[in-house]
């Protein structure tokens, strides 16, 4: 199946990967054989369009439902205007309000981090494309880079986990990729915390052209 590589990024010392199967719209995670995520060196780069084999991963846990594992892969061309693509495609999953997002089923931290509880109610996917009406505002503390929703004194911050590289605002309108984290903070941690899938940005698409260097990020980018 032709699938267009729509998002990359950091995850721990590996790469996760997400595409778009073009002949169904279909969002799924490319994982190798043994469930593994893609080395940091992976050859897939956002704009690239490969034909790939793959099957559905055996055992599935919601919200993270596009996980599949590539059995085979071929490189075939290069997508450069992305903004365009998707729209053309009409796959615009939310719009306006960062509340919107993932169905308003995203709870909130007292620093702004949104997250899908565990236990609670499940959105139907772990990925999306999101249109924002505000622009988001790059913020750095502990190291980590945060893109700022305005929302009043009730901070709505989402952790940065591409490999772009970052800039100062993210306008609106801009088509933003975000996912949700597997579980956080992991079982037995002494991290206070909610238990939860946690909303993370994987990039954006501005002007038709996605710059994917690597960028230095922390091996854990934790979501506070």
């Amino acid at each position: 199946m032709e699938v267009l590589i729509v998002s990359k990024t950091h995850m721990s010392h590996n790469a996760c990967v997400g595409g778009l199967v073009l002949s169904n719209n279909r969002y799924v995670r490319l994982l190798n054989n043994g469930n593994y995520n893609q080395p940091t060196d992976t050859d897939f780069e956002v704009g690239d369009i490969w034909d790939l084999t793959f099957t559905n991963r055996a055992v599935l846990q919601p919200p993270h439902i596009e996980d599949v594992i590539i059995t085979a892969k071929t490189f075939l061309r290069r997508e450069d205007n992305m903004p365009n693509f998707i729209r053309q495609r009409n796959i615009i999953d939310w719009n306006g309000h960062i509340n919107n997002v993932f169905g308003g089923l995203l709870h909130w931290t007292n620093s702004g981090s949104g997250y899908i509880a565990l236990g609670g109610q499940m959105p139907n996917k772990s990925v999306g494309f999101w249109v924002a009406d505000h622009d988001l505002i790059r913020v750095t503390f502990d190291s980590k880079t945060r893109f700022r929703y305005p929302n009043g004194n009730n901070y709505r911050n989402i952790s940065y986990v591409g490999y772009q590289d970052t800039i100062a605002t993210i306008p609106a309108g801009t088509i933003l990729r975000v996912s949700l984290s597997r579980i956080f903070p992991p079982e037995n941690s002494t991290i206070q915390a909610p238990r939860g899938y946690y909303l993370q940005l994987s990039g954006w698409y501005i002007n038709g052209q996605q710059n994917v260097r690597a960028v230095q990020q922390p091996a854990d980018d934790l979501p506070f």
